[in-house]
């Protein structure tokens, strides 16, 4: 169901004034962390005047930088109106199975790269999402640096730009997982796993747990999009 909730945007969001000489771009690069982050939802419709107001900014800006998230597919443009792009749950696996074959031929380019300072650096992150008064918003930064600082040690600038555009893309939806799933403990322990099968240059046993836990992170944002209980 599509939701209109940028009436409220002023008492929400950061509506500090943008007062920098790059509005369009500083303009289009908030909208776009909001999109990602989850603060603008799936399927809520976007008003340009109130992004605008809250801003500080003219609409042109706005209008500009929703045409080049559109570009990016994160929102459609209506005859009426701009909403944030909504998947339906077959669109959604299928952006995870994207995003499996891009992580495992970035995991079979790293596991062979990796050295002590990249296992300190990974063992660094999962001690940070272990902590017991960790938030939503900071374990879901954390999961993405620990996928990340793993890829980086594949040395390919361009097959990371393709998996942060996949990304990009099932970001908001990792907000609809976080707020679905009862507490990280699962997801944890396949992270532990990992960097496990890391440590011990194993890549047939890591691929096999990375299908493993895109597939559950999938089918817990599915079964949230449809109401249903999250995968045991």
């Amino acid at each position: 169901m599509i939701c209109d909730h940028t009436s409220q945007i002023g008492g929400v969001m950061d509506s500090l004034p943008i007062r920098v000489s790059t509005v369009n771009d500083e303009v289009y690069e908030r909208l776009r962390q909001w999109i990602t982050t989850g603060t603008l939802l799936p399927g809520m419709k976007i008003s340009i005047r109130s992004i605008a107001d809250s801003f500080g900014v003219s609409t042109m800006p706005v209008r500009e930088a929703l045409r080049r998230l559109e570009s990016d597919g994160l929102v459609v443009f209506g005859r009426r109106s701009v909403t944030v792009t909504l998947l339906s749950t077959d669109q959604v696996q299928q952006v995870f199975q994207i995003r499996l074959r891009l992580e495992q031929l970035a995991a079979e380019w790293a596991i062979d790269q990796v050295d002590e300072d990249d296992i300190a650096d990974l063992e660094s992150i999962l001690a940070k999402m272990d902590r017991p008064d960790i938030g939503v918003d900071e374990w879901r930064h954390l999961n993405q640096d620990f996928h990340r600082r793993f890829y980086d040690c594949a040395r390919s600038p361009h097959l990371l730009e393709l998996i942060r555009n996949v990304w990009d893309k099932v970001e908001p939806y990792m907000a609809i997982y976080a707020s679905t799933v009862q507490d990280f403990a699962e997801a944890q322990r396949q992270h532990s796993e990992m960097l496990e099968l890391i440590r011990g240059r194993r890549l047939s046993a890591l691929l096999t747990a990375t299908a493993e836990h895109l597939d559950y992170t999938a089918r817990t944002v599915v079964a949230a999009l449809e109401g249903a209980a999250p995968p045991k």
